[in-house]
């Protein structure tokens, strides 16, 4: 295991994503489709037990549904973040429990970074004509 070669490709994950996701989720799998000039970045949330459910008895009880999410564009590519939540089983109540995240601006399904990044560039385009 390379020290260096861990941090490099932390520095890289929190310049590409926001931090809610590198924080919770972990990359599954990447998509190049250049033709479509679209990446596909597919993401689970992490396997640790949220803090707002330690104090119940839970079990890993899947995934939720993917969440695409449109993120910055790279290097000419639209970026769609597939987003899945996992399930957690309250073996007391039998609720179903899943952590609640505020990736995309609400209203949107675009990550609340692209949204403000947008926002400016068209406040700054307005300013110069």
């Amino acid at each position: 295991s390379c020290y260096l070669c861990g941090m490099v490709t932390k520095t890289l994950l929190e310049t590409l994503f926001p931090s809610v996701i590198v924080e919770n989720f972990d990359i599954v799998s990447i998509q190049h489709y250049p033709k479509e000039e679209e990446i596909h970045i597919h993401l689970d949330e992490k396997k640790s037990i949220p803090v707002e459910f330690s104090s119940r008895r839970v079990v890993f009880n899947g995934f939720t549904s993917a969440k695409k999410i449109q993120d910055y564009p790279i290097r000419g590519n639209a970026v769609y973040l597939h987003v899945r939540r996992r399930k957690w089983l309250d073996t007391e109540t039998n609720e179903i429990l899943t952590k609640t995240y505020s990736i995309a601006f609400e209203g949107t399904q675009l990550t609340k970074e692209f949204v403000s990044f947008l926002k400016e560039a068209h406040r700054v385009h307005s300013l110069e004509h």
